[in-house]
């Protein structure tokens, strides 16, 4: 089929699956999703958004370019999913046994191994949430094959309640009207990348899966600390009191090992960002022979500020930038506690430049420990900005992430001339320290530092604040490395190479 064959045929070029990001979410992923969609503007892109719930945003935070044809959206729950009652008209035909559909929700926690046969059985559409919640076949699943090998330890109706949570998001998305594309790319595994997937197969076209951080491993360090999910009480040989983690946990994770997987399979190509997240896709069952690697980048031009910053800052504080949202996997409460630590030897302050509405609980906490450590004259929390304003006012940006891809934070100060502060996660030591011999002949453009460690953070940010002439240095590298190896409109060929491939195909 000819490309003009095609723009008749498909409501769009490439239709992108998003999750939790654009246009409703800004920074991260969703900044790399606007450059592309900015930066080709010669393709037809179609957003198909998934939301946890109608009225989760309230606003997009990006003017849709004009090469976007349609914004679709899709939620993971309803207000009325709990009340969703059998038609009585169903009840004498009730299934009896499982559906396709729901056989492959079985199969999703009692096998390792995706194949064709389990993303058909998912496509098939055959099961009802009705009767997904309501009818005898579900139950029985349940109850006889599943709960005795999956989580024995754990309350059965607590068992039952949490497979219910799992799959009904997975329902409600599948059987939402999805863009019809020459091509399907997915911005994340997960339930994003069982939609690609799904609507691959259906439509007969390619799909392509860019991951930046990894979904799977993303949402197993939320289960750890999840508070809704019972651990088991202390038992016979157990200390006193002591719980063991809960079977759900388990549960849980490996349900989404499972979706990440989904996509991997149907996928013809598996993107991402740095070596040391293809390593991980690998480990969770991705095929080398689809993986590779294409770098984030930016445009050094919108972020550089002057060249020749100065050694010598005039005298005030050293300001340090955190530029992101304040959200759990940020782990903005260490980089709170990093500057408690670091101002009696470093007279510095913070300004933490991001949305505080995604997690406003934790939000409320980050503002309550700056209280109560007395840290308001030394940590400002400015909110949404214009960030390329923010660069110049500030001398190095801090990090604390527990899970990252690879930030475009971190490239952004680069642009502008900045050192950074981050944790060892996702690309961040090959963006600071350098990937290969010839990236590491730069020079450090910053400081890597252990997850959770406020103390390590402190020290490097000391460090920085006795020694303007090293901030200059490394600076000077960061500018460098952005200037050879991660520039915008390498991405952007990659990504115009790949879509004229595949939607051509």
């Amino acid at each position: 089929m000819t490309s003009a064959a095609l723009r008749q045929h498909y409501d769009a070029d490439v239709a992108l699956i998003l999750e939790g990001t654009y246009p409703y979410v800004a920074g991260g992923v969703s900044s790399w999703v606007h450059q592309i969609l900015c930066s080709c503007p010669s393709r037809s892109f179609a957003l198909f958004h998934i939301g946890p719930y109608p009225g989760a945003y309230t606003k997009a935070r990006y003017e849709l370019p004009a090469n976007v044809t349609t914004l679709a959206e899709a939620y993971c729950r309803a207000a009325d999913d709990q009340k969703v009652r059998r038609p009585e008209s169903a009840l004498p035909r009730a299934r009896k046994q499982p559906s396709r559909m729901l056989r492959a929700f079985a199969r999703l926690h009692l096998e390792e191994k995706i194949d064709d046969s389990l993303l058909d059985d998912l496509a098939s559409g055959d099961l009802t949430i009705a009767e997904f919640l309501h009818g005898d076949a579900t139950f029985e699943l349940l109850r006889r094959e599943l709960y005795e090998r999956l989580s024995p330890d754990a309350p059965f109706m607590d068992f039952f309640w949490h497979f219910r949570a799992m799959h009904v998001p997975l329902m409600r998305l599948l059987a939402a009207p999805c863009p019809r594309a020459a091509l399907y790319h997915a911005v994340s595994t997960g339930y994003a990348g069982v939609v690609g997937a799904v609507a691959s197969l259906r439509e007969g076209r390619p799909l392509v899966v860019t991951e930046h951080g990894i979904y799977a491993r993303e949402r197993e360090m939320e289960l750890s600390r999840a508070t809704w999910i019972k651990d088991v009480g202390a038992g016979v040989g157990d200390m006193v009191g002591q719980a063991r983690p809960s079977p759900l946990r388990r549960f849980w994770s490996h349900y989404f090992h499972m979706l990440s997987r989904i996509a991997y399979h149907r996928a013809e190509r598996v993107l991402t960002l740095s070596e040391d997240n293809r390593a991980k896709q690998l480990a969770d069952g991705a095929d080398p022979r689809k993986t590779s690697i294409v770098p984030n980048g930016v445009d050094p031009t919108l972020w550089q500020t002057d060249s020749t910053r100065p050694a010598a800052i005039p005298a005030r504080r050293m300001r340090v930038g955190f530029v992101g949202r304040v959200v759990p996997i940020k782990d903005v409460i260490t980089l709170i506690r990093a500057i408690g630590l670091a101002r009696a030897e470093a007279d510095l302050e913070l300004w933490l430049i991001g949305p505080e509405d995604e997690d406003k609980a934790y939000a409320g906490r980050c503002h309550a420990l700056v209280k109560a450590l007395g840290l308001e004259e030394h940590i400002k929390f400015l909110g949404p900005q214009r960030v390329a304003e923010m660069y110049p006012q500030l001398d190095a940006i801090v990090l604390t992430s527990l899970s990252e891809g690879q930030p475009l934070v971190i490239l952004e100060a680069y642009a502008a001339g900045l050192p950074v502060v981050a944790t060892y996660v996702g690309a961040c030591r090959e963006l600071i320290e350098g990937g290969d011999e010839a990236d590491r002949a730069i020079g450090p453009s910053g400081i890597v530092t252990r997850v959770a460690n406020p103390v390590e953070t402190a020290t490097a940010l000391i460090k920085l604040a006795r020694h303007p002439e090293l901030r200059a240095a490394m600076g000077k590298a960061g500018a460098a490395r952005v200037a050879a190896r991660y520039q915008l409109r390498q991405v952007v060929a990659s990504y115009e190479q790949l879509y004229t491939s595949m939607v051509q195909s």
